[in-house]
């Protein structure tokens, strides 16, 4: 019975022994520090709706942005690791979220050309627009039917200055919707474009208009930002 009670006490001793020994490196690697952590801040969206998109298409005009602010808190370390974390302050606004501004297509009927189902304006031009026809009347015998680029004249197809819009862009212009930069014309210098209908009536309803032209991509201007940064 002694011995088994001198045996409880060795074990008992060893055992708070270790426990010293455990609290005693630990506390040795104990350490606080101070953390900052980003908390982002969610955009809204705005929404314009046009018929001259089909449902489901989308095109965006302005990309949102997330803004953010920041987060400090204090913290106990033990080694690399944080075991305890209490936020102390949050900061103002650091950098404020810019909205998102879409249009949102509302139209049952397909579009007269293939387009992308989502799109990024890249650049916006303010033109003058006229409107012609595939027939001899508008294009002249030579090119009746035909664009500068060979292409089948009709609708959805645009005549531009390449030196302003690149041929084979694909642009959005309010009130007549996708077209496919295919085209030239000798009246068609600077800031003017000539948007193709497949009558001569649809083509005088039309008539000259000033305009905003948005010249698309399919992916967002932040990829190509990014993508030089690297």
């Amino acid at each position: 019975m002694k011995n088994i009670k001198i045996s409880a006490v060795k074990i008992i001793t060893v055992c708070l022994f270790i426990a010293w020994a455990v609290v005693s490196v630990a506390a040795m690697n104990m350490g606080v520090s101070a953390g900052v952590t980003k908390e982002y801040i969610p955009f809204d969206v705005k929404v314009r709706k046009s018929n001259f998109i089909k449902s489901g298409w989308t095109i965006w005009l302005e990309e949102g942005r997330k803004g953010y602010s920041h987060s400090v808190s204090k913290n106990l370390n033990l080694g690399d690791k944080t075991i305890y974390s209490k936020a102390i302050f949050k900061t103002g606004i650091i950098k404020k979220p810019k909205n998102g501004f879409m249009i949102q297509g509302i139209s049952k009927n397909n579009h007269p050309i293939t387009v992308p189902q989502t799109t990024y304006v890249h650049y916006v031009h303010d033109v003058e627009a006229t409107a012609y026809d595939p027939s001899p009347e508008s294009n002249g015998l030579k090119w009746a039917g035909i664009t500068a680029l060979g292409w089948r004249t009709r609708y959805g197809i645009a005549a531009v200055d390449p030196k302003v819009i690149s041929l084979r862009s694909l642009i959005y212009v309010d009130g007549y919707g996708f077209a496919w930069c295919g085209d030239t014309g000798g009246a068609i210098k600077g800031k003017k474009i000539d948007l193709c209908y497949n009558t001569t009536e649809e083509a005088f309803r039309w008539g000259r208009k000033k305009v905003k032209v948005y010249v698309l991509g399919t992916k967002p201007q932040s990829f190509y930002a990014n993508k030089k940064k690297k």
